[in-house]
């Protein structure tokens, strides 16, 4: 396999001067190299991706209003908005736009691409809208909730109240970016708003601007001198597209790339022994959960459920697969965050399974389909699930494949896979694991984990979770965050979580300032190289 490193390159030359040689070399030192895995990176529409790897393509090109230090994860800091007051109603947010920051195409930014950015997320309706459209904005209501009072101010109003802290945070979220409403304005197609447009191109004021993205090979963005905080150290970043983890672990080793993403742990495991690098190990809001399908009567059944948790080889994987993918925690505020709980209660017990299925009707256990991602971590999670419940009488036909859209149809009876919210707070997870507000077909709420896998959640644990993300006194609501977790861990629930999880990355020892950030805002202006 031919390898590549890069020519520093002359400002005549095209970006596009990447050329195969024979020889290794070590990245230039101002340029970063990050190897990653480009197969789900659809566009780079912030209105529209959901995705890792394009979300942290997205951070560095666009700004947000709020932003979220990664060693500060829920305290909310200035950004576009310099400042900010709520109303004594709790309803009214008015920002203060900064001044003198201009988009890459040497507009200015103003109030109105603020207005009209977070109009235009709310009215494509698209996965990354959830993140306002939660709080009651709708298309037919956010034209006139989310205003420009003036060139420098913006105001949004909320239609009820909540947690002030919600609606900051949402506003950190890369799917709130702030586009060029002018550069725009001739690129919309058909009334999409300049969708399609921005599939491969940007229209930012972050401290990159990109250059140029093939699909599936290659992106590369270069630093933005006009940058209102100051010009990038790296002059230009660029991504490479290595599915493969021994290519990336190849590559990093020789010094062709500065940071390898989506590792197995055989190699993160060689590459933390041999020295050079620095594993991160990034907590997320996620967890690694077991889906049991409520509309089959066997697993309806609450002891059957909580026997799935005595089936589950917490230490073992921890100490294993599970040592650069996840920190075990089995309930399901995430750590770190209000309401977070200490304790794991389960182990795997083989034997309390089987008095839990004999007690639930099934000495002999039973069989049941069992579908599950064939990539790592999850496929030997799913392999030691099924070798453990076959020790309780449980027979697991393990199905491989890609079968979310059977998930997200709730036509499966098992299935496993891995979450992650963006919002730092626990509401982000309640709202997914333990909300279901209409738990027909036809309701179609594919967003809620609760609702894919038909569990009509408790009336009593749904309004504990509404009512802590309405109450605005920040003691109560962590009082109830502790509650809400407690009362979940106790219900059996069919969503049966075993490990946060963690995102992994290979980092270079001579590559300072590259830090994982938990809502996947990782920020390359922060970078600098050196020993």
């Amino acid at each position: 396999m031919l390898r590549r490193h890069f020519l520093t390159l002359v400002s005549a030359v095209t970006i596009a001067a990447v050329i195969p040689l024979a020889a290794t070399a070590a990245t230039p030192e101002d340029q970063l190299v990050i190897a990653t895995n480009m197969s789900s990176m659809r566009g780079l529409d912030p209105h529209e991706l959901n995705q890792l790897e394009a979300a942290e393509v997205v951070a560095n090109l666009y700004e947000r209003l709020i932003v979220l230090p990664a060693d500060k994860i829920n305290e909310p800091q200035p950004g576009l908005a310099e400042s900010w007051t709520i109303s004594p109603d709790g309803k009214t947010f008015t920002f203060k736009i900064r001044a003198g920051v201009t988009f890459h195409s040497g507009n200015a930014l103003t109030a109105k691409d603020v207005e009209w950015s977070l109009r235009r997320l709310v009215k494509l309706g698209l996965a990354p809208s959830t993140d306002l459209r939660q709080w009651g904005f709708s298309a037919d209501n956010v034209d006139s909730l989310i205003r420009a009072t003036d060139a420098q101010t913006v105001e949004i109003e909320t239609p009820e109240v909540w947690n002030a802290d919600l609606i900051l945070l949402s506003l950190a979220s890369f799917s709130t970016s702030i586009l060029d409403s002018a550069f725009l304005a001739d690129k919309d197609k058909d009334g999409d708003l300049g969708r399609e447009f921005l599939q491969t191109a940007d229209a930012g004021s972050g401290p990159y601007s990109l250059k140029t993205w093939r699909a599936n090979e290659l992106l590369i963005a270069e630093a933005f001198a006009d940058y209102s905080q100051g010009a990038p150290a790296m002059r230009r970043v660029i991504l490479r597209h290595l599915p493969e983890s021994s290519a990336q672990r190849l590559q990093i080793e020789a010094g062709d790339v500065d940071v390898a993403t989506r590792l197995s742990s055989t190699d993160l495991t060689a590459l933390e022994a041999g020295g050079g690098v620095q594993i991160q190990k990034t907590p997320g809001f996620g967890f690694y959960y077991l889906a049991l399908n409520q509309k089959d009567e066997i697993l309806s059944n609450p002891k059957v459920r909580e026997a799935f948790r005595y089936l589950i080889d917490y230490d073992g994987l921890a100490n294993t697969v599970m040592k650069y993918y996840g920190i075990k925690q089995q309930s399901i505020i995430p750590a770190a965050l209000p309401g977070a709980l200490g304790e794991n209660p389960y182990k795997l017990d083989v034997e309390k399974a089987k008095r839990l299925l004999a007690e639930a009707g099934y000495p002999d256990g039973f069989s049941k389909v069992y579908y599950a991602t064939p990539v790592t971590p999850e496929f030997e999670v799913a392999q030691s699930l099924q070798a453990n419940a076959a020790k309780a009488g449980i027979k697991l036909d393990l199905q491989a494949g890609d079968h979310i859209g059977k998930f997200r149809e709730r036509a499966f009876e098992i299935f496993s896979a891995r979450s992650g919210e963006r919002l730092p707070d626990p509401h982000a997870v309640l709202a997914s694991y333990a909300t279901n507000a209409n738990n027909t077909d036809e309701a179609k709420l594919t967003g809620l984990l609760a609702w894919r896998t038909a569990w009509d959640v408790p009336k009593d644990l749904q309004d504990m979770v509404l009512a802590a993300a309405h109450e605005t006194d920040r003691t109560k609501r962590n009082a109830l965050y502790a509650k809400i977790n407690k009362a979940y861990l106790t219900s059996s629930p069919p969503l049966v979580t075993s490990f946060q999880r963690t995102d992994a990355k290979a980092v270079r020892n001579d590559v300072n300032g590259y830090i994982g950030h938990s809502t996947w805002l990782t920020r390359w202006d922060t970078v600098t190289k050196g020993d």
